[in-house]
């Protein structure tokens, strides 16, 4: 996609004449920022939410659960000793959707997790578990190269396991709410990447990647990040300062995410009742 391309898509090339298109949109210093990643604890984002199923806006409850771990030398997960020789660091974070529809329900939740001292995404899990069934994804990501297989209810997809070479930069949808907030904003305006579509649904997936359009803007509250692809438009809008959380997520489809608490907590700890006091808006955590 070229820089005329660019102007076509946003639709106003007066405003985009002087603006420049980004071969290396990201930064690491939010990867790098002890600050925020080495206090103990995990970031919660808590979303009023409205999400689309059969055609349908449905009022829920979103949650963004982003953590530091280290994994295990030999396998892409958390390591029991994280001091063991040969453990390195990552990001994850954890999205749980859960979705009331009618006499049915949804239980949905994603994983993506990215290494710390790059910010490459090396794995996703995915489960939606719903009245009809059960369904489970899984990816992993060396380079270029993707592993991904699912097990679900549906005939044709019931067992799913391929292995391909992505595009060069290949984005995931479901990674964007952490993957963008390691944008160089300020620097960044206008990039573009192989985006491929989210994979939080109960069906098998093709690993195509068609090209994405990223504009960077600020608002008065942040920024706004507009992403056209190949569904539609979604903004997704981060706060002002680093470590720029997520604070709200228009999608191409009329969902919709708007941040009601954001809160440092060991949640791990936290689960007994009366822990939940600490989800609703303006609980703070001693």
């Amino acid at each position: 996609m070229n820089r005329h391309s660019f102007r076509i898509l946003f639709g106003c090339a007066s405003l985009l004449g002087s603006l420049v298109v980004s071969a290396q949109p990201f930064t690491d210093r939010l990867l790098q920022d002890e600050g925020f990643w080495g206090d103990g604890k995990a970031e919660v984002a808590v979303f009023k939410a409205t999400e689309k199923r059969y055609g349908t806006l449905r009022e829920t409850e979103v949650r963004h659960i982003l953590v530091r771990e280290n994994f295990a030398k030999n396998e892409t997960v958390k390591a029991d000793d994280w001091q063991a020789p040969g453990t390195y660091p990552v990001i994850k974070l954890n999205q749980v959707i859960t979705i009331p529809t009618g006499s049915y329900r949804y239980d949905q939740g994603h994983s993506s997790f990215w290494r710390q001292n790059s910010g490459d995404l090396i794995k996703f899990t995915s489960t939606t578990n719903d009245s009809c069934g059960l369904s489970y994804k899984h990816g992993t990501i060396n380079g270029a190269r993707w592993h991904y297989r699912a097990f679900t209810y549906w005939e044709g997809v019931s067992e799913v396991d391929t292995k391909t070479s992505a595009p060069p930069n290949a984005l995931l949808y479901d990674e964007l709410p952490f993957k963008l907030r390691t944008i160089d904003f300020g620097k960044t305006t206008l990039f573009e990447a192989p985006l491929m579509d989210s994979v939080i649904d109960s069906k098998g997936d093709k690993l195509e990647w068609p090209s994405a359009a990223f504009a960077i803007a600020r608002t008065p509250q942040g920024w706004r990040v507009t992403v056209k692809h190949a569904r539609g438009t979604d903004r997704l809008f981060f706060d002002k300062d680093s470590p720029h959380a997520l604070n709200s997520w228009q999608r191409w489809d009329g969902s919709n995410l708007e941040r009601t608490q954001l809160i440092r907590l060991p949640y791990w700890q936290l689960n007994q009742p009366g822990d939940e006091r600490y989800l609703v808006p303006g609980a703070t955590y001693p």
